[in-house]
């Protein structure tokens, strides 16, 4: 992949100056909002939704897979309109199959009827299966890889309502025997936002870290567990990795009317001794004035965007686990406006997509 990637990159950016620069992007034929992003080898794959449905009652939303190559040329594309609403909430490629998370049913401003389904796809862009998972309420997190078991959270919810009750998940798909198993958590956790597998266990976290109630999910060797990383205001899930048996988690409070001192907070968990420390950095050190909420792991650093306070502009940051600033890249805003952006750092090419298209950049 990295020796077809380099090639391509040389032929179309030889008219190019060395730097941040844009390769090449287009414009989605289909896709208002998207929502997923996967990038192996040479396949790229985005998922997205759109509320341009042949009902048109401003609830119901049909779903789309596309598959691109490294010109960001598609190659075919899935259309997902079995039900009222269809939303893809996370891909995956692994080895010579596509997963898709999907969820489908009914939606209304007020209530929401859906079933979270697994579908495989062949790489020609064929629905080889479907897998019915469980009832859901909110975005399925990532998938992951765990052996031989594909790894998502998700959040069953008890009826239709927003006030009812919402029990946390960790499912387990056995790629082999096709058997999927769950781990239902607590009711103190609500909105499964990212799913890691390694050695020192599965561990998935919330999107909203609140005092006083479990932040993370974790399963080894068949053992449950819930932590709380003890924050006392409610912060915002970035990311998380584990190294060297430290989980650090990266967490932003990103301001409330009548408290805008916002920070940055990385907490480290001894997996060992189960103690916790933690590392709280107030925006004005950073430079910052704010911060969106997509970021990017490389496992060991993260990669998220953030406003200068002085001059406005746009940056993927990306820093280490002490939070120190390792690389900073001006955000294209051309093409796009960071809000809801989905992105990938590989081998010095930056690959995004947002509701203005899909984009590809070299990065150095």
């Amino acid at each position: 992949m990295k020796i077809k990637l380099s090639i391509l990159l040389t032929v179309i950016l030889q008219n190019f100056a060395f730097g941040q620069e844009l390769v090449t992007k287009a414009s989605f034929e289909n896709i208002q909002y998207v929502n997923s992003l996967a990038w192996h080898e040479d396949e790229i794959y985005c998922g997205g939704y759109t509320f341009k449905t042949k009902i048109n009652d401003g609830n119901s939303a049909d779903a789309y897979l596309v598959n691109y190559d490294l010109s960001l040329k598609p190659k075919w594309s899935i259309k997902i309109a079995d039900k009222h609403y269809n939303e893809i909430g996370a891909i995956i490629r692994y080895q010579d199959k596509i997963y898709a998370l999907v969820s489908q049913g009914k939606m209304q401003p007020l209530a929401k009827d859906l079933f979270l389904t697994l579908y495989i796809i062949l790489p020609d862009g064929s629905i080889q299966e479907k897998i019915p998972v469980a009832r859901t309420f909110y975005a399925p997190s990532n998938i992951a890889v765990d052996g031989q078991y594909l790894i998502f959270g998700n959040t069953s919810n008890a009826g239709t309502s927003y006030s009812s009750t919402s029990t946390p998940e960790i499912i387990r798909y056995n790629m082999t025997t096709k058997k999927i198993t769950r781990q239902k958590g607590s009711q103190g956790l609500f909105y499964p936002k990212k799913i890691i597998a390694t050695k020192a266990g599965i561990f998935l976290s919330d999107m909203y870290f609140t005092p006083n109630r479990p932040n993370l999910m974790s399963l080894k060797n068949g053992r449950y567990g819930e932590i709380s990383l003890k924050s006392k205001k409610t912060e915002y899930f970035l990311d998380c990795y584990v190294n060297k048996n430290i989980l650090t988690t990266v967490c932003v409070f990103p301001g409330v009317y009548g408290n805008m001192n916002k920070y940055l907070k990385y907490y480290y968990l001894d997996l060992a001794t189960k103690k916790t420390t933690s590392k709280t950095i107030p925006y004005p050190t950073l430079g910052w004035e704010d911060i969106r909420f997509s970021t990017f792991s490389t496992g060991l650093s993260s990669w998220l965007i953030a406003q200068e306070a002085k001059t406005k502009q746009l940056n993927y940051v990306l820093l280490d686990s002490s939070g120190n600033v390792k690389k900073t890249l001006k955000f294209d805003q051309a093409n796009g406006n960071s809000y809801q952006e989905y992105y990938i750092f590989r081998d010095s090419v930056l690959l995004k997509a947002n509701s203005r298209g899909i984009q590809l950049y070299k990065t150095e």
